[in-house]
């Protein structure tokens, strides 16, 4: 098995997936607390698998452990090069999504690092140039300097810039989007997008409420094409060019994670 991701934009080739066999949500703060179509979830999610396979990516899935938020396996890693990080979680209980991919590590001899500080993958968003890491309640400054040094011992010449947001949106990939070499999806609720525009020459800007909904929360295929669970957000990006799938993903949304939450990217090329 082969990873390599230089950036976030060239030609998606294969992700880590889980199949949501033991998705649910537990927590009865979450407002769709028993309000989860189970059925219709794994509908959605065989759609989505439908759509990859269609677009020539190869989906590769994960050994299922007894976790109900398994499903969103790009909390458990991130790609850089041909380097797998494997994340830290902030929370003892999610620990155990980490296992499996530890395992996928040796298993198919990747060159992989496992962070010693709290990060997770849906904070990182890597450009040719530059790595992204939001800093949240999932990943803190002391992970980021980690990664710094990691890279430099790796001979990865990209600097790492800490983007601030609101913490409430739990990771970066839940306010912000690449959208392509020059083009990314913002939110409001980023404080640092003046910083971003230093990178990134074509912001488009998505409204709270989108954000609210997962707006940025896609998956770029490559060469202008993207899939979204998001309706707004789609036609939006339908207006300006893109060639866009929109998903019904509404039943894995209600558990706080959308369609690129559900994606570690393996391989672009």
């Amino acid at each position: 098995m082969k990873v390599y991701v230089n950036n976030g934009y060239d030609r998606l080739k294969s992700c880590l997936l889980c199949y949501p066999a033991n998705y649910r949500i537990i927590s009865k703060t979450n407002k769709f607390y028993g309000k989860v179509d189970y059925a219709l979830a794994l509908n959605q999610y065989n759609a989505y698998i439908n759509y990859l396979i269609e677009n020539d990516v190869k989906p590769i899935f994960i050994d299922i452990t007894k976790s109900t938020k398994q499903v969103y396996t790009k909390d458990v890693a991130f790609v850089i090069e041909n380097i797998l990080f494997i994340s830290k979680m902030s929370l003892k209980e999610r620990e155990e999504k980490i296992e499996p991919i530890k395992k996928l590590a040796v298993d198919q001899k990747l060159d992989y690092y496992i962070m010693q500080n709290n990060i997770e993958g849906g904070d990182v968003a890597v450009t040719d140039e530059v790595i992204f890491v939001g800093v949240s309640n999932r990943t803190n400054i002391y992970a980021i300097e980690e990664l710094k040094k990691i890279l430099d011992v790796k001979g990865i010449k990209k600097e790492v810039i800490p983007i601030n947001f609101d913490t409430n949106m739990l990771h970066l990939d839940c306010v912000f989007s690449l959208l392509g070499k020059k083009s990314a999806l913002v939110s409001p609720y980023v404080y640092d997008k003046e910083i971003i525009k230093k990178y990134i020459e074509n912001i488009i800007e998505v409204t709270k409420e989108d954000a609210d909904n997962l707006g940025t929360n896609l998956v770029y295929i490559g060469d202008n094409k993207l899939v979204t669970g998001n309706i707004n957000v789609g036609n939006k990006l339908k207006e300006l060019g893109y060639d866009v799938k929109i998903l019904e993903y509404t039943e894995i949304v209600k558990g706080e994670g959308s369609i690129d939450c559900s994606t570690l990217v393996l391989l672009r090329q």
